[in-house]
């Protein structure tokens, strides 16, 4: 799989049904809702009715928003630079599929549908994957800041000797960007690996991603960042703030709880 959006959005898809994580979230909403009867399904539909519609009606648009949002966010990747901003961008236009999918439930739940309905349904359904994709991201992130606490102030990270031996990394990297390793860099869900020949985005988290990086001489450098050692070229500072160039032109900032172990590394 060579990372190209869609076929990062298919991959969000399956991922909802593989995350134990997403399956209990999923469960615990359609029950709470089925119970509860919203938007007047209560008298519309039975017990099992209910069940049945909001069974559709969250599976569906959970799994399309998922991977709606997923697509746009790849595509905007180098339309909008600041990430919150592509965020919600991508949410915004996600919610036009999410929307589509509301509409055809309904129409086949209550057998007809009533075009006039369709802006209330299109602002609930844009508020809705506004606020989940908004929750993802924030729970994302701290989970990655609990994964990658920031050291303190101590001796350098032992550094070993490279092996003749490929990183296991590179197992997942496709063999026209497969070379030698120089970063990890978090994108989103993602791990960016960086070789010498390209990079290659990765469904997996960056302390997992590290611990496949093998013999490769490295440290990291941030809490989004890894860099191979002998890839980094030059230091540079600009505004009191200290990044690396690696030999393929390619810039990562050190955060200042990684400064110590970069500059005992001889990287500064």
């Amino acid at each position: 799989m060579n990372g190209s959006p869609l076929q990062l959005a298919l991959r969000e898809m399956q991922g909802v049904f593989t995350s134990r994580y997403a399956r209990r979230g999923l469960i615990v909403a359609i029950f709470v809702l089925t119970v509860s009867g919203p938007f007047g399904t209560f008298e519309s539909f039975n017990f099992g009715q209910r069940a049945a519609y909001w069974v559709a009606m969250v599976v569906l648009s959970y799994v399309i928003g998922q991977g709606a949002t997923t697509l746009f966010t790849e595509l905007l990747r180098n339309r909008v630079g600041q990430r919150w901003p592509r965020v919600i961008v991508a949410g915004l236009l996600a919610a036009l599929p999410v929307t589509a999918v509301v509409v055809i439930v309904n129409s086949v739940a209550y057998q007809h549908f009533e075009p006039r309905s369709l802006l209330t349904l299109w602002l609930y359904a844009t508020i809705v994957t506004l606020a989940v994709l908004t929750a993802m991201v924030w729970i994302t992130d701290r989970l990655r800041a609990a994964e990658s606490p920031e050291p303190a102030a101590g001796p350098p990270v032992p550094v070993e000797t490279p092996a003749p031996q490929p990183p296991p990394i590179l197992e997942r990297v496709p063999l026209p960007q497969r070379g030698g390793l120089l970063a990890l860099s978090v994108e989103d869900h993602y791990v960016d690996i960086v070789t010498d020949k390209g990079k290659t985005l990765v469904l997996m988290r960056l302390a997992d991603a590290m611990k496949e990086t093998g013999s490769v001489a490295g440290l990291q450098i941030h809490r989004s960042h890894w860099v191979a050692r002998g890839a980094v070229i030059k230091a540079h500072r600009s505004d009191g703030k200290l990044s690396l160039e690696l030999s393929n032109g390619l810039r990562l900032p050190v955060s200042r709880s990684f400064l110590v172990a970069v500059k005992d590394a001889g990287l500064v």
